[in-house]
């Protein structure tokens, strides 16, 4: 076997490569490997997926995957095998850990000693499919967010709030929300109402495009990763 250990390398030797698409294809993760995958929820910005291997385990065949950004819930180390015998092993990743993984066929492997598991979100649809509501959470609230991917499919932000504290107000595109931490938090709407959100560490949920002024309700500090649709 041989070993490409190169980033530029991977890129330029990742073969099948595939664009935004519909949710069924020839060589699905889903469809192809569906003991290490499972399908979270669909709509007409996202395709969110869970991926999850035991110690050591390895992807059934090699499916084509597409331009995702990551979300490592636990920590990863993987071996991405390509067609024709080679492979490429990423650097490994940190539970909490948010990254774009470029498009290719790949028959994934865990290298840990542990259950591995992680969140695939899927772009959908063309550029601008949906607009932000609201002003940029970055100039509203620079304290607590910052950027972690950008391209011209998604922007990828992590939030970390601290016990008790209370968010500017502030608005998204439609995005995904994966949760690193519990959560309890207060959301005031338009109306002067507000609803109270409880969320448990690894759910992932989809958000329409709107503005909050989130309030951590919690003892202790709360941490996601937002995905937003340009």
């Amino acid at each position: 076997m041989k070993c490409v250990s190169s980033l530029a390398v991977l890129l330029a030797g990742l073969a099948g490569l595939i664009g935004f698409g519909g949710s069924v294809r020839a060589a699905d993760p889903l469809q192809v490997d569906p003991g290490h995958h499972k399908l979270e929820f669909e709509n007409a910005y996202f395709r969110v997926d869970r991926g999850f291997f035991g110690p050591g385990e390895i992807a059934a065949d090699f499916f084509d995957a597409e331009g995702v950004v990551i979300v490592a819930l636990t920590p990863m180390r993987m071996r991405l095998h390509l067609p024709e015998g080679k492979f490429v092993e990423p650097p490994p990743a940190p539970a909490g850990a948010a990254f774009w993984a470029p498009p290719g066929k790949i028959r994934p492997e865990n290298l840990l000693d542990q259950r591995m598991e992680f969140v695939i979100v899927i772009p959908r649809g063309s550029n601008a499919a949906s607009q932000r509501v609201g002003d940029d959470a970055l100039a509203s609230d620079p304290q607590h967010w910052k950027v972690e991917v950008e391209n011209d499919a998604v922007r990828t932000l992590r939030y970390r709030g601290d016990p008790h504290v209370k968010g500017a107000l502030h608005g998204h595109s439609a995005h995904v929300v994966v949760f690193l931490t519990n959560a309890k938090t207060l959301l005031p709407q338009p109306d002067g109402k507000s609803f109270v959100s409880v969320r448990k560490a690894g759910e992932v949920i989809n958000v329409a495009a709107g503005e909050h002024a989130p309030e951590n309700l919690l003892d202790e500090p709360v941490e996601v990763i937002l995905i937003e649709r340009k």
